[in-house]
């Protein structure tokens, strides 16, 4: 099997915006989330997105693979991580509380907003990549937008919506399961965000910038006629994030740029050869 382009699928969300079209999307209307692989329908236990958040995400939480079963809300839980795309000189995201809060003041900062106050409000840069494990309480800021690599859930409880409409009606909270799936000791601290520009004026254009129980991702710049070979000894799904390339597979080339995500099937004696041409950033991901 060749090396294959995804087909996007768009989803119009209430906080998005329209520059997934700076990723050569074809696209209409507020675009939160472009959907570039879902490996359900492969088996594969991922979900990437390219996500623009252009009004503050909900306060939300996921739940692990135990919390997710108990509420009969899917057989898996779902960590993410985060690369930041693009984002406002004063982005943030909101992530894990600043303090030990029981559930009962949890319970009445949902329902009055105040739990913004209670959270970590973290400035992040363009290159951030952040890990968000399951039962962590968090969201995108305004303005930041981002490539994710997740679990392959669906399932999120919202706490807090910042009382706004969606067609004239409130979206729907689910106080009661988040709070069941916080970990309210799951913390962030600077330390635990690397920038994957930073590493690059460091002379680093390979690295491996998550590698957690779930998934794995790396971070790879090639610069004009600079390639690199890999092998096919697993399914790897690339997502080009800046520039173009090409991809060679056996007498195949095809052309890498910004925005495409290419599936690399598993195929042991096989590899591919990918080339920059002027300047090519890319994302890997696996299992």
């Amino acid at each position: 099997m060749l090396p294959y382009k995804t087909i996007p699928v768009f989803l119009e969300k209430i906080w998005g915006g329209t520059r997934l079209l700076n990723y050569y999307k074809n696209i209409e209307g507020k675009i939160g989330e472009s959907i570039e692989f879902d490996g359900r329908e492969h088996g594969i236990p991922l979900i990437i997105k390219l996500i623009d958040a252009c009004d503050d995400l909900s306060i939300q939480v996921h739940p692990d693979e135990q919390t997710a079963v108990m509420f009969k809300d899917g057989t898996c839980g779902k960590d993410e991580f985060w690369v930041v795309l693009e984002c406002y000189e004063d982005s943030y995201i909101y992530w894990g509380f600043n303090d030990s809060y029981d559930k009962k003041r949890i319970y009445e900062a949902a329902l009055d907003g105040s739990i913004v106050n209670m959270l970590n409000k973290v400035d992040v840069s363009i290159g951030d990549c952040i890990y968000i494990p399951s039962g962590t309480v968090h969201a995108l800021g305004k303005g930041v937008m981002v490539y994710e690599l997740q679990q392959s859930s669906d399932v999120t409880y919202r706490l807090y919506d910042w009382d706004r409409l969606d067609k004239g009606k409130k979206r729907e909270l689910h106080i009661e399961k988040a709070i069941e799936s916080i970990k309210p000791h799951n913390f962030i601290s600077l330390s635990d965000i690397t920038n994957i520009y930073e590493m690059e004026s460091k002379g680093h254009n390979l690295l491996t910038i998550g590698n957690y129980k779930y998934f794995k991702a790396k971070f790879v710049s090639l610069k004009n006629e600079e390639s690199i070979i890999q092998g096919c000894d697993e399914v790897r799904i690339i997502t080009a994030i800046y520039g173009h390339g090409f991809l060679d597979f056996k007498d195949n080339r095809m052309l890498l740029k910004k925005g495409d995500t290419v599936v690399l099937p598993k195929a042991s004696d096989e590899c591919v050869n990918i080339i920059g041409d002027g300047m090519l950033r890319y994302i890997e991901a696996t299992v």
